[in-house]
């Protein structure tokens, strides 16, 4: 960091030597009696006030759930490095939150439409509170090493010192995930992924499949070895098993395990034996039994009604994949795919033999739909985009013969969708954390704003009716409400937000929009 800084500060001092005009500073910030918050002006100016409530209401609530007493301010960074929201807290040496603004992904509601900054922040702050949490022993070392210590490689000691200041720090994965996930779905009143489907259905499958469900260890070594989905397995167990903590013992037992009050052992383990009164790989085991138990009866009540006759296509899992699209003239399907030992990739696969196709690398794919894919069955081309995780780029690929080309740069533009009628390719695009459905017209090489949403919409699975007539899209409010809408294009063409139609009943509101479109047009009427 120091050298990156040496760097940058000769080069910051000739920029303002030779700009032809005043340079302003777009970096600012706004500090509370325990937050500092700094963002990008103007861009993110609007955000600033909700955002500082958010943390305010959230760090009150946990400060003292978890009796946590530190005077140190927590910074926050407000940023629009990517395409999709995200954060990350730190409290070595420094307490620190890092958050993307832009819009979450909820593919299968691994996280569940909330109000996102609220969400963020009572998610991020558990870690805060549950890592940077010290009773006497820690605060003797932090004043003794003048401060918490951050391991350095190149001194092997320093990891000991590291543990002496921050020993929660240590604790696994899971352990961190799990806990900061159950409490921010108990802080929304039930909204989150400790009681959405998501987890629930990897686990039934699991107990279905009869495969195997790792202890602490096991999860820590091999279950991080096949993770391909990025410590997808360390939210999943995590998770689940406070949530049954909560359920066999009590939250309460679960606050006293996790905060770093007096009288507490450093080591998770050890305090967990001391709290629960067994060592923790007895009470997993426990949890395994359970959920198996479980998790049998769900599939019971599952089997006594018969299922739709279905033939695997493929001979192997594909981990996660994108959206489909069925090509009748070579009986193929194309997709995107992300499984272990193969790089993330555009691929078909054919509905005849089941034999699949390498046809292009994804580069920076999405976790669980890999990217976002359209098809153009007239001109047999695909698009789909790249840089997932950044700034997204459109790009278009010749399945047959395997060319691509980047049609445009660090567009931010995703859910593509392909209107057959006029040739027009669709999308949404995220901005300084608002969402824009756009339309681009051949060569695709720029895009036409259609409608910018308000901040806390939330616009995923567009769709276009194959008459070209209607459009589809899944909403998410501020509210936590999700729900299906549809609308006509040439109203959509006006720049509207008020004729959306709501297609779906509470009970269905989390179904895909694309499930609406039949062989020409939407199952809605035009309103």
């Amino acid at each position: 960091m120091a050298s990156l800084f040496r760097r940058l500060v000769p080069a910051a001092l000739l920029l303002l030597a030779v700009s032809p005009a005043p340079v302003f500073a777009q970096i600012e910030q706004v500090q509370t009696e325990r937050m500092r918050m700094v963002y990008v002006a103007p861009a993110e100016t609007y955000l600033v006030p909700h955002a500082a409530r958010t943390f305010i209401n959230a760090n009150e609530f946990l400060r003292k759930l978890f009796e946590h007493t530190s005077p140190e301010k927590i910074t926050v960074l407000l940023a629009d490095f990517g395409d999709y929201g995200n954060a990350s807290a730190g409290v070595v040496p420094h307490d620190a939150l890092r958050i993307q603004i832009a819009p979450l992904s909820y593919a299968f509601e691994t996280i569940m439409e909330n109000e996102r900054m609220s969400t963020i922040m009572n998610h991020e702050l558990v870690h805060v509170m549950v890592m940077d949490g010290a009773a006497g022993r820690d605060r003797f070392f932090r004043r003794l090493f003048g401060g918490k210590v951050v391991p350095v490689p190149e001194q092997p000691e320093s990891m000991a010192y590291f543990y002496l200041t921050t020993p929660r720090v240590a604790a696994p994965r899971w352990y961190q995930e799990g806990i900061a996930t159950f409490f921010d779905t108990w802080m929304a009143g039930g909204i989150g992924r400790a009681q959405g489907g998501y987890d629930e259905m990897v686990f039934r499958s699991m107990v279905k499949d009869r495969a195997r469900i790792y202890d602490p260890l096991g999860l820590a070594s091999e279950g991080t070895k096949i993770d391909f989905q990025v410590e997808a397995n360390s939210y999943l167990y995590g998770t689940r098993f406070m949530t049954y903590l909560a359920h066999a013992y009590s939250p309460e037992k679960l606050v006293d395990w996790v905060k770093r009050a007096p009288d507490t052992h450093a080591y998770y383990a050890r305090q967990f034996k001391a709290t629960f009164g067994k060592p923790l790989e007895t009470v997993w085991a426990d949890w395994i039994a359970f959920e198996t138990d479980f998790q049998q009866k769900n599939l019971e009540s599952i089997r006594k009604y018969p299922i739709t006759p279905y033939r695997d296509l493929s001979p192997r899992a594909l981990g996660s994949v994108s959206r489909a699209y069925y090509d009748p003239a070579t009986k193929k399907i194309f997709a995107a795919f992300n499984y272990p030992g193969v790089v993330a990739h555009v691929g078909a696969i054919s509905t005849e033999t089941g034999a699949t196709e390498h046809l292009k690398d994804v580069k920076g794919p999405l976790i669980y739909q890999v990217t976002s894919v359209a098809w153009d069955p007239a001109a047999r081309k695909i698009y789909y985009t790249t840089d997932n995780g950044a700034y997204r780029d459109i790009v278009s690929l010749d399945p047959a013969t395997k060319k691509t080309q980047v049609l445009q740069k660090d567009a931010r533009i995703g859910d593509l969708v392909f209107n057959r009628a006029d040739k027009s390719l669709w999308g949404v695009r995220h901005l300084n954390g608002l969402v824009t459905i756009v339309r681009m017209t051949a060569p695709y090489t720029d895009w036409t704003r259609i409608i910018t949403f308000p901040y806390g919409t939330g616009v995923y699975d567009l769709d276009i009716s194959a008459d070209g007539t209607m459009a589809s899209a899944s909403f998410g409010e501020i509210t936590g409400k999700q729900d299906v809408r549809v609308i006509p294009i040439a109203q959509l063409l006006k720049g509207t937000r008020r004729r959306w139609r709501v297609s779906s009943s509470p009970a269905a509101s989390r179904t895909t929009s694309r499930f609406l479109m039949t062989a020409g047009s939407c199952t809605a009427a035009p309103t």
